[in-house]
């Protein structure tokens, strides 16, 4: 087959085979990690609470409302349970690994009218094999697939502000995707959209453009697929949703101290290096070519996806990680015109941009297999064999893919980047990560309750509150204080509570002489950081003997 042929082939090919190679690399790790503090635990037990209560329309999470994030990713997260059934957090998380995958593809839809078909597929390679894009895929919560509607939003707005499209295809999609995005985390979507929206008005002086979305229609679908569930909710809590969802919420994160940790405006410029590893490699030299073409309609629409949005995470004052993600599909495109370019030799990977790239790109591939070497040790039982060589193989491999770049092999650098990326991300995510025993303190706990067969009642945990502990061990679980763990206790026969040693000792209990794995779990939450010792107490208050269930066999030897 001739050259040009082959590559035609690929070419249209590329879509599926990122979508199937994503799929594969996001799903490694899903079943090895356990169910994570603090969202993802509350989304999946309020999935669960909803499919056995069949109210699609309120959410509960434990014996309380839960009315921080819409309803949109409960509805598809409770489709995988009725898919496969409640068989742990895995099923949960395909909701996001769909997404994820999915969103890659759709980024060569997506940029394909703005940087071209070729640099649409590199880009859709490099989002998929960023760290940010693998670590949301492995997380049940709202992130992956808010990126794909935002994806599918700005799609439909590029081919508008380029081409001047009116189709009402188009149009559709850039509605659906927005009432899509409105109900999976509320009004998040509408930063990049109306951001781009602004900034390209302002270039361009004029709204009229924004008419081959079809506004009037275009607004009546959206409201039409996005209000129904939100006055139902809106009715059925008296308005609490909104009080709960938007002023604690929302409202917080942006205005206030309630939930910020402290960390300065240019804490996701720093972070970048990290998330965005690998192809921070290309970061500075799309930044020059970005700057070079902002006076481009391409130029300006990828420039008002990336500033607004960005701008408006580093002021307010709660950041995590993942909040910038949005803009990372704009950073991507960006990245694969460089590729493109390169790879057709029609630009070069040299000066200050590319060896500035190399360098952050070094430091970011040092942090993550040093990473991966050192936290099984410190959080864990030792070395973790499988994920050490993972991560020393992706090393190597990054080794060569930089030196294949500099020396104007660039298809082949960037294969090997991709593939060096989706081995260090498996070596985190399905080895270390599970590794780290010592911060894995609800999972403990349950290979010890599953040691002791008769305590066959509730269980009940004092100080460590968290909703991993619900999710692991059903919505009967309790969640007590030191006054009323004796009282739970004494209330019914075989019920178990797993108290910190100072409150054993400070209802008057002896805290000692507790076996380690079996009736005393020590460790860290990592939610807040704190070293946690939980004594077991069995009914009817006491402190659990070395056999709580003598004459019976252990659990595990059955």
């Amino acid at each position: 087959m001739p050259r040009t042929a082959e590559a035609t082939v690929v070419d249209r090919a590329a879509p599926a085979l990122i979508f199937l190679l994503s799929v594969a690399a996001f799903a490694i790790g899903i079943w090895d990690i356990p169910a994570l503090d603090r969202d993802e635990a509350r989304f999946a037990q309020a999935v669960r609470q909803m499919v056995d209560t069949g109210d699609y329309v309120d959410i509960r999470f434990h014996d309380g409302p839960r009315h921080n994030k819409p309803i949109g990713i409960y509805w598809l997260q409770s489709v995988m349970v009725w898919i496969f059934g409640e068989a742990g957090i895995w099923v949960h998380r395909l909701v996001s690994v769909l997404a994820a995958a999915l969103s890659a593809v759709a980024l060569i839809w997506a940029g394909a009218p703005l940087v071209g078909r070729k640099a649409a597929v590199w880009a859709g390679l490099i989002l998929a094999t960023i760290f940010m894009t693998h670590a949301e895929a492995r997380i049940a919560k709202t992130d992956a697939t808010l990126l794909l509607t935002i994806i599918l939003a700005m799609g439909a707005l590029a081919r508008v502000w380029i081409a001047r499209t009116v189709s009402p295809w188009i149009a559709a999609t850039f509605w659906t995707a927005l009432a899509a995005g409105i109900l999976v985390k509320g009004p998040i979507i509408l930063m990049p959209v109306l951001g781009t929206i602004l900034w390209l008005s302002l270039k361009d002086r004029n709204l009229s453009w924004l008419a081959g979305l079809r506004p009037l229609p275009g607004l009546a679908w959206a409201v039409l697929l996005a209000a129904p569930w939100y006055i139902a909710i809106i009715w059925i809590t008296d308005g609490g949703f909104l009080l709960d969802s938007l002023v604690a919420d929302l409202g917080n994160k942006v205005t206030t101290d309630a939930e910020a940790d402290g960390t300065p405006p240019g804490t996701y410029l720093v972070a970048f290096w990290l998330t965005f590893w690998p192809w921070g490699l290309l970061a500075p030299l799309a930044a020059l070519w970005l700057w070079r073409g902002k006076g481009t309609p391409e130029g300006a629409f990828l420039l008002g996806w990336i500033v607004p949005t960005w701008i408006m995470f580093e002021v307010v004052q709660t950041k995590l990680v993942h909040y910038t993600l949005p803009t990372y599909p704009a950073i991507a495109l960006a990245c694969g015109v460089v590729l493109a370019g390169i790879t057709a030799r029609d630009t070069a990977f040299r000066g200050w941009a590319a060896h500035f790239g190399t360098a952050l790109f070094a430091l970011g591939t040092i942090s993550f297999a040093g990473l991966i070497i050192w936290a099984p040790m410190e959080w864990g039982d030792g070395l973790h064999p499988v994920a050490t060589g993972l991560a020393v193989s992706a090393t190597v491999i990054a080794g060569v893919a930089v030196v294949w770049m500099y020396t104007g092999k660039a298809r082949q650098a960037a294969v090997a980047l991709a593939g060096g990326a989706v081995i260090m991300l498996t070596g985190l995510f399905s080895g270390a990560v599970p590794a780290l025993t010592q911060l894995w303190m609800t999972p403990r706990v349950a290979h010890a309750m599953e040691m002791h067969a008769c305590l066959s009642g509730d269980v009940g945990f004092v100080g460590f509150h968290e909703p991993s502990t619900v999710f692991t061990f059903g919505r009967d679980t309790r969640l007590l204080g030191a006054d009323s763990v004796l009282p739970f206790l004494s209330d019914a026969p075989d019920r178990a509570a797993w108290v910190p040693l100072a409150t054993v000792a400070e209802i008057g209990l002896d805290p000692s002489g507790g076996a380690e794995g079996v009736t005393l779990v020590t460790g860290q939450n990592y939610s807040n950081g704190r070293d946690v010792a939980l004594r077991l107490l069995v009914s009817p208050g006491v402190v659990a003997p070395a056999d709580p269930c003598p004459g019976a066999p252990l659990e595990s030897e059955s």
